[in-house]
């Protein structure tokens, strides 16, 4: 028996006994006054236990917190990085930031953005310049190093949201993008965010290209980190100005291959407005280039991505849309394949799009 139910029976028999002694006796008898002293027992008893406060419990909240904390990973990366497969070189700002313009690798129209630079006034953002960033696999994870020019001067730190977009089925829309924001010096699973796009919007009726006025949704379900679909952050312990991330293959849903870019942002900041040339046009989003009519940037700032590079069985890497490396990839020997045409007469990536083959690592 509990004690709610142990305290609820004694105070109805010491009520009884109450009511039974007050009409046969002017004044208090030891049966009512040792009654009375039980109700005021139980009382002060049911007052201490109210005062503790609930920590258990078999509530739905209860539940989903257990279930929460019990969630278990299961794969880990290394401490040290595998061998870079490739490295993606980015336009570097700051050849002519102290001009408060840029040379190049801003295309607006292609979703391709060199802003590094607050608005209006075009100061520059070092922590948002991507220059390099280098690519590394081994067999359960891919990793990204993504370089940046420096840190930010004013707030120091690297102060953006860094991230990794991916293209698991090559037609220039994203599915995944991995993101990362005060990003601890150890690997963490906290700074990381995986964000996918459940409705298949994200860049619109073109992927990549602008469509003036679309309204879509973005990135808009984050996926939760768990089990072996994992993704990890930190600052690499080789250089403070770079952000690494790792993400486990079945993260991706183990894809033959991919393409991937890389981000930096602390502008609008809002990945539910992929891709962003969707939401504005180019007189609202300003230019870089001095010589543009649209100088100076304004309403996308403070921003800088990559091109794509290509990873795995992608067939004709030329023709995904977005890839900026055109021809044969470096191959390191951890890739263990061998890029071939699908059609035996095909010799190189040229030849074998003439023979409507695809030029595949196998």
């Amino acid at each position: 028996m509990s004690n709610k139910m142990k305290a609820s029976i004694l105070v109805i028999i010491a009520a009884c006994i109450l009511q039974a002694t007050a009409c046969t006796n002017g004044g208090k008898s030891d049966q009512e006054i040792e009654a009375q002293m039980t109700l005021d027992a139980i009382y002060a008893e049911g007052t201490a236990q109210a005062a503790i406060p609930v920590t258990g419990g078999n509530t739905l909240e209860d539940e989903a917190l257990v279930e929460e904390k019990a969630i278990e990973i299961l794969l880990y990366p290394g401490e040290n990085l595998p061998e870079t497969l490739r490295t993606l070189a980015d336009s570097d700002s700051s050849l002519r930031a102290s001009e408060k313009r840029v040379l190049s690798g801003d295309k607006f129209l292609d979703s391709l953005y060199e802003r590094p630079f607050t608005a209006v006034d075009m100061i520059y953002q070092p922590d948002l310049d991507i220059y390099t960033v280098d690519f590394a696999v081994d067999e359960q994870f891919y990793y990204f190093t993504i370089n940046l020019k420096g840190m930010n001067p004013d707030n120091w730190g690297l102060n953006g949201i860094y991230a990794i977009e991916i293209d698991t089925d090559l037609d220039g829309r994203g599915e995944v993008i991995i993101a990362t924001e005060k990003t601890a010096q150890f690997w963490d699973i906290d700074s990381v965010r995986v964000l996918v796009d459940v409705n298949g919007d994200v860049g619109g009726p073109k992927p990549i290209i602008a469509d003036a006025g679309f309204n879509g949704s973005g990135y808009d379900e984050i996926k939760q980190i768990a089990g072996n679909e994992v993704a990890f952050a930190r600052i690499d312990p080789q250089s403070e100005t770079s952000v690494q991330i790792a993400v486990s293959t079945m993260m991706l849903g183990d894809p033959a291959g991919f393409a991937w870019s890389a981000w930096a942002d602390n502008g609008l900041r809002d990945f539910s407005m992929f891709d962003y040339n969707d939401t504005m046009g180019p007189s609202a989003a300003g230019s870089p280039f001095r010589d543009d009519p649209n100088y100076p940037i304004k309403g996308l700032f403070s921003v800088d991505n990559t091109c794509r590079l290509a990873y795995g069985d992608i067939g004709l890497e030329s023709a995904i849309p977005g890839i900026c490396i055109i021809g044969v990839p470096t191959v390191a020997p951890s890739d263990k394949c061998t890029w071939r045409c699908t059609d035996p007469r095909g010799k190189d990536p040229t030849s074998c799009a003439r023979y409507q083959g695809q030029w595949v690592c196998r």
